[in-house]
């Protein structure tokens, strides 16, 4: 009997997956190019590339073109701050010249099952970001594709 309980121990232990604790996400992580789906309110989904890359000590998102040309700057981040869950950034996205430009929020989410580390990016328009609101007029969801290509024109600082 013992060694049936044995055996039954032994093939349960076997045949239970192993779950590696995920890495912890760094602010570095969010280097490289990443593609999605962005949603603004009114509007139907569209398709963002930014190629985000270190600048001045904070990230910048280099909007790349559907030929995959470089664009104007288009999002400007913190440092980051992480925490147990995600790594959180602050800043704004500017998507059209002369436009007001979206104060974001933006993070990266750890891999789960079947799903890559994402970058969730959510903003609102009137310079404060109010992460209570009910919804958001702007936000994407985008994943690493490759590392980035694109690179600022211009050295970046938060208040520009």
């Amino acid at each position: 009997m013992l060694r049936l309980m044995l055996s039954a121990v032994c093939v349960l232990a076997a045949a239970a997956p192993l779950h590696a604790e995920s890495p912890t996400l760094k602010a570095t992580d969010i280097s490289g190019r990443w593609q999605g789906d962005s949603y603004a309110i009114g509007g139907a989904p569209a398709k963002l590339t930014l190629d985000i890359v270190a600048c001045g000590g904070r990230w910048c998102g280099v909007s790349v073109e559907a030929n995959n040309s470089c664009g104007a700057t288009a999002l400007k981040l913190d440092a980051g701050q992480t925490t147990t869950d995600n790594v959180t950034f602050k800043g704004t996205l500017a998507l059209a010249r002369g436009t007001e430009p979206y104060t974001v929020q933006s993070y990266l989410i750890p891999a789960s099952e079947g799903d890559p580390v994402r970058l969730q990016v959510i903003g609102d328009t009137g310079g404060t970001f109010r992460i209570f609101r009910r919804s958001f007029p702007f936000e994407a969801q985008l994943t690493r594709t490759r590392d980035a290509v694109c690179k600022p024109t211009e050295i970046i600082s938060m208040a520009d």
